[in-house]
């Protein structure tokens, strides 16, 4: 059964910016479930980050800051994706993906994913040990049946 996101005042979360969030944070402090970091800190729009080093074949150890965003209010992922860039730690490429869970059950839902010349195989990787990690999937549906 989904949780109420409306815990607080309902209206709360409407000029509030996305929350920017370790994976660790989400493991650790919420048993690994994002949307109980949601309810807990009402908002509905939060970015995962993870620095990660992964051996490329033929490139070596490589470093990657992968950021996936769950929202709800926004129309595009060019502000979070930016700020993803600017934040990363130094030496880390940065891999952003955004899953606007407003569009759940609809033609236009999808996870974006930057273009990294990476590899779709690690690129969807990365992505996807964020998405599993943080029970992403279970979160995206319980915002849509808000």
């Amino acid at each position: 059964m989904a949780k109420n996101f409306k815990h607080g005042k309902q209206n709360s979360t409407v000029d509030a910016p996305a929350h920017f969030v370790p994976l660790g944070v989400i493991i650790n402090e919420y048993s690994g479930k994002l949307e109980r970091y949601m309810i807990k800190n009402v908002t509905r729009d939060v970015v995962i980050t993870m620095p990660v080093s992964v051996d490329v074949a033929n490139k070596g150890k490589q470093k990657f800051f992968v950021a996936v965003a769950v929202t709800t209010r926004f129309d595009g992922p060019e502000a979070l994706s930016d700020e993803i860039g600017r934040t990363s730690p130094k030496g880390h490429i940065p891999l952003f993906a955004w899953v606007p869970a407003n569009l759940y059950n609809s033609d236009e839902f999808g996870i974006f994913i930057d273009e990294l010349p990476i590899g779709e195989v690690l690129k969807n990787g990365l992505v996807n040990e964020l998405i599993e990690q943080a029970d992403i999937e279970k979160t995206v549906i319980a915002l849509s049946q808000q």
